[in-house]
């Protein structure tokens, strides 16, 4: 089964950015005065989405064979049948979409992209990591979604990492070919969270130019200085990892008191 790669929509391919595209913001002078569901109908079928952050999306398929499926929480809003014809008429053709193409919606009182996701992988028997990623600006999935920054959308450095971690290299977004003992020692430096690992090596968190991203220093001689920024960059992490896990114990602790 070719690699998923379960999408959002808003955050990801209609940012904070994409909202400024002229179209976008005629669209909100429009909308003024109507009601949600009126305004949610409307940008539903009148919405342009981020052509860059489509054209990614495209990328990462193509270079990794990975079939799109639909998490995004327009199958509630918008509708599955004009959640569709909305993404194809962006640029997404027919031949990128997995066969069963959306998440289902469990609860439709209260959406909850977690459990829709749990079940599609449910019902087509996958449970193996690392053969299905989330795009997403929210942590939907911890410890399998790629968080995208809601403001900006999908970036060439997130699309790297996400071909990154389905082991496929593209130069064009810069991937290129890694050892896999160099792979394994990363991964095992971010606790085994190889997304974590992915994201540091393109550059995704500090907006590296592409030839001080880690991953090509890895591959242009300059190893040593990677490993001293993996050090780093490893030790911040796990504090980051130690502080959340103390503050939900705190928070748990609190809730059955």
């Amino acid at each position: 089964m070719p690699p998923i790669l379960f999408l959002d929509i808003d955050g990801v391919l209609l940012s904070s950015r994409a909202w400024l595209l002229p179209a976008n913001q005629e669209l909100l002078v429009r909308s003024t005065g109507l009601t949600r569901r009126q305004s949610t109908e409307m940008i539903g079928r009148d919405a342009v989405f981020d052509p860059c952050a489509v054209a990614l999306v495209v990328r990462i398929c193509q270079v990794t064979n990975a079939q799109i499926v639909i998490s995004s929480s327009w199958r509630y809003t918008v509708g599955l049948e004009q959640t569709r014809a909305k993404l194809r008429e962006q640029g997404l053709t027919e031949f990128l979409f997995h066969q069963d193409w959306a998440c289902p919606m469990v609860r439709h009182g209260s959406p909850d992209k977690n459990a829709d996701i749990t079940n599609w992988l449910a019902e087509h028997g996958i449970a193996h990591y690392g053969t299905w990623l989330v795009l997403d600006d929210g942590n939907v999935v911890p410890g399998a979604t790629l968080g995208i920054d809601g403001l900006d959308g999908l970036g060439i450095r997130d699309a790297g990492a996400a071909v990154r971690f389905f082991g496929s290299v593209d130069a064009a977004l810069g991937v290129g070919p890694l050892a896999d003992e160099d792979l394994d020692q990363i991964v095992q430096a971010f606790g085994g969270d190889r997304i974590e690992a992915c994201r540091w090596l393109e550059g995704a968190d500090d907006r590296q130019p592409r030839r001080q991203r880690p991953s090509a220093l890895f591959t242009q001689g300059s190893r040593e200085e990677a490993l001293r920024r993996l050090t780093s960059a490893a030790a911040a992490y796990a504090k980051c990892r130690r502080e959340r896990d103390y503050a939900l114990k705190v928070l748990l602790g609190s809730n059955e008191t």
